[in-house]
């Protein structure tokens, strides 16, 4: 098995989420190869997999680094396969969980009503099947980070000011804004953001089982603790929703609503997601697993 990763090499005690996942592959057993941590730079990234011993039987890989261009994520797929290995996620799997509108059509029903939208005259179209308050996001990303008010529409001038500004931002759109029903979820406020923390969680999975499942937002407060009940509906939410997806291992975040209930905010893959407050050791130490079995190495 092996891991590409875009961690310092080699990487430090501590460190971010690429850095704690890459130690704990490698502790999984996993075979490391360094990258250049540019994923932009695909020359830089192909040299060290051209650089691989050729498998004589097939091995899986994982990449662990930041969001790659999809032509990048092809090439590099490309490159490992000419060295006899799969990244367990196929360029067309990768992406159908990446970017959001091409996972929308299998989630219907799981997750807030969402229209796509590439060009600002269907603004008006969009809020009437949306509705207003909105959520505007990229098919990738959101602007979240900016706070509240860059991704919440209450009129059409500010959809119109919002869809926009995420369309500038090819990082975050691919050129496609999606306009979301915003769902009333059950959340709290904590002082050093103003976007309300949801009762949100991250599932990651492999093949429609979970891994490992943690908090997802980095806060820790009386949210945080799912009851057995919860648990189980969290994770039964979660195998509902991969099997309607074609990719082999991806991440899910699921929330709680004021009613209770619970729904999908997005998909995402699992080898460019962040952990929230999910353990790597157990994460990685599973999935070595189940590759080593599927494998019989």
């Amino acid at each position: 098995m092996l891991l590409l990763t875009q961690a310092p090499d080699p990487p430090p005690e501590d460190g971010d989420d690429i850095v704690a996942s890459t130690r704990a592959a490698v502790a999984a057993g996993f075979d490391s190869l360094h990258l250049p941590p540019d994923a932009d730079h695909r020359g830089d990234l192909l040299g060290p997999i051209a650089a691989l011993a050729m498998r004589p039987v097939r091995e899986p890989a994982v990449w662990i680094g930041t969001i790659p261009e999809p032509a990048t994520y092809r090439a590099v797929y490309a490159a490992l396969r000419a060295r006899g290995l799969d990244l367990v996620n196929d360029p067309d799997a990768h992406l159908q969980v990446m970017e959001f509108d091409r996972a929308y059509p299998r989630l219907a029903g799981l997750t807030p009503t969402s229209v796509v939208v590439t060009d600002l005259r269907d603004i008006e179209a969009a809020a009437a099947v949306a509705g207003l308050p909105a959520f505007v996001k990229g098919a990738v990303l959101s602007r979240k980070h900016l706070g509240w008010r860059h991704c919440v529409a209450t009129t059409i001038p500010e959809l119109r000011e919002r869809v926009a500004a995420v369309l500038r931002s090819p990082f975050h759109s691919r050129g496609r804004a999606i306009v979301r029903t915003l769902a009333p979820l059950r959340h709290h406020r904590v002082a050093a953001t103003d976007v309300p923390i949801a009762r949100e969680y991250r599932v990651f999975l492999y093949r429609g089982e979970p891994l490992a499942h943690g908090y997802y937002w980095p806060y820790f407060h009386d949210f945080v603790a799912l009851s057995p009940a919860e648990e189980a509906e969290v994770l039964a939410l979660a195998r509902r929703a991969a099997a309607r997806l074609d990719a082999p291992l991806l991440s899910l975040d699921i929330a709680q609503l004021e009613s209770g209930a619970w729904i999908v905010i997005e998909p995402g893959d699992p080898q460019f997601s962040g952990l929230s407050f999910i353990a790597p050791r157990p994460l990685w130490r599973r999935l070595a697993e189940r590759l080593s079995r599927e494998t019989g190495s």
